[in-house]
């Protein structure tokens, strides 16, 4: 699991990085590019614990697996936008802070699910593995 965790990490990493050039170049505004950051936050600190409620309910494999499911669609959609040349048609900078929003609401589901994967008294490893690989 420490292994898929990196992964996401990185490709998260990348995502944050390329939305928010992306959303500077199509509309070299200072204002939507705070909004994008911003808008990718609000949703983790208004519904993480509604997200770590869901977690208790509903099995959490189910859920890791659907917020990796989102997070692909959302950076291959956009990536797909990107590459065929139709992102300055198709995706204009608010499309864009939408993208982010939603992955925002992925974070927000999953923050609950995260900490009860492991057994208590390996709860200290899992918290050191964990940081590791979000730094």
């Amino acid at each position: 699991m420490w292994f898929g965790a990196c992964t996401s990490s990185i490709g998260t990493w990348m995502q944050i990085v390329a939305q928010s050039w992306l959303v500077y170049r199509l509309s070299h505004s200072a204002f939507l590019l705070a909004a994008d950051q911003f808008l990718g936050g609000l949703p983790i600190f208004l519904f993480s614990l509604i997200g770590g409620v869901v977690a208790d309910r509903v099995e959490r494999r189910k859920i890791l697996l659907a917020s990796q499911y989102v997070q692909m669609t959302t950076a291959a959609l956009l990536t797909i936008l990107v590459a065929n040349g139709r992102c300055p048609r198709v995706a204009h900078p608010v499309s864009l802070v939408c993208f982010w929003l939603c992955a925002g609401f992925r974070w927000s589901s999953v923050s609950g699910a995260h900490s009860t994967l492991v057994d208590k008294e390996d709860m200290p490893n899992a918290i050191a593995l964990n940081s590791f690989s979000s730094t």
